[in-house]
């Protein structure tokens, strides 16, 4: 199942959606990246997204007869930035076909283009803090355990002065932006505490401090869904590139499998099935072929994966 977006810069973005017809496990992906994975879902559900800034919806509907019916919208209605935009683009053009005046016009271009520089300028500011980990004490922990807030920060690897980095940001409850950074190796890959490779863009949860929002932890051991429909998609093509027997379905519901069954940090024995056990004592071919050999997995496989 697909469809075509076109947003309003002309860009063409395809959808597509895989749905198990006997276990549930569900797929939706954009541009060929993972954006949403669901386990076992058999009743009617709606899953929302965005798309560029646009928040879009696939509608999963049971019929009486037990078979789905799938749609695609954008919803313009909700609201999102976005939708904000478009009103205020509404109001706008028919503020001017009212009144005519270009001195208004004028005016109102001026202050959009005040707040946006404003709003750059300000990002700027904010993203020159550097405060992972920063001010972290026996206290502040006993106070980010009661007083501390949540949310997700989203990291960026880059490279500055020849040397890599990953630095991440996270937006707080009064909409103050705070940003840090910590130094990786210069090449290989980039192994986070929780076993997994670090891709661009991957999110986890941050508990801050609100009177003091450097004072933070991010929890690399709490994804986000996003994050881990990454390390599905990575699972899913390791399985794949080292069983080029079974077709891409199969290799996508072993993976979803696994992590129903075993938990998502399971996936890091797929991504590191053919790696030796001296160059990752945690993940490697042999926890791989614990999993695959595990009773309830194999049992699991062989019931919801068959007909892949």
């Amino acid at each position: 199942m697909g469809w075509v977006l076109l947003d309003d810069r002309g860009g063409r973005h395809r959808v597509g959606l895989y749905h198990g017809d006997e276990s549930g496990h569900l797929m939706i992906h954009c541009n060929l990246r993972v954006v949403q994975v669901d386990f076992s879902v058999k009743e009617s559900k709606t899953y929302s997204f965005f798309i560029e800034d646009e928040l879009c919806e696939v509608h999963l509907v049971k019929g009486p007869d037990g078979k789905f019916g799938y749609d695609f919208i954008v919803n313009k209605t909700v609201d999102t930035p976005r939708n904000r935009i478009r009103r205020v683009d509404e109001r706008r053009i028919r503020r001017q076909m009212a009144w005519m005046i270009a001195g208004f016009v004028a005016v109102v271009t001026a202050v959009v283009i005040g707040f946006r520089w404003f709003d750059r300028w300000h990002e700027r500011q904010m993203l020159t803090q550097n405060s992972l980990f920063s001010s972290l004490s026996e206290e502040n922990v006993r106070r980010l355990s009661l007083e501390g807030k949540k949310d997700t920060a989203q990291l960026f690897i880059v490279r500055e002065a020849l040397q890599r980095k990953v630095l991440y940001g996270f937006v707080t409850t009064e909409n103050a932006q705070i940003s840090g950074s910590f130094q990786v190796a210069d090449t290989g890959q980039i192994l986070l505490p929780n076993g997994f490779p670090l891709s661009d863009r991957d999110a986890f949860l941050v508990t801050y401090l609100p009177s003091d929002p450097k004072v933070h932890r991010l929890d690399f051991y709490q994804p986000t869904r996003s994050t881990i429909a990454t390390y599905v998609r990575m699972a899913s093509d390791m399985e794949r590139r080292n069983h080029p027997d079974i077709s891409e379905k199969r290799s996508i519901c072993c993976a979803l499998s696994a992590a129903e069954l075993k938990g998502w940090q399971s996936l890091a024995d797929f991504i590191f099935q053919t790696t030796s056990p001296e160059e990752n004592d945690r993940h490697n071919r042999d926890s791989y072929l614990r999993l695959v050999r595990d009773v309830d997995y194999s049992r699991t496989v062989k019931e919801v994966c068959w007909e892949q």
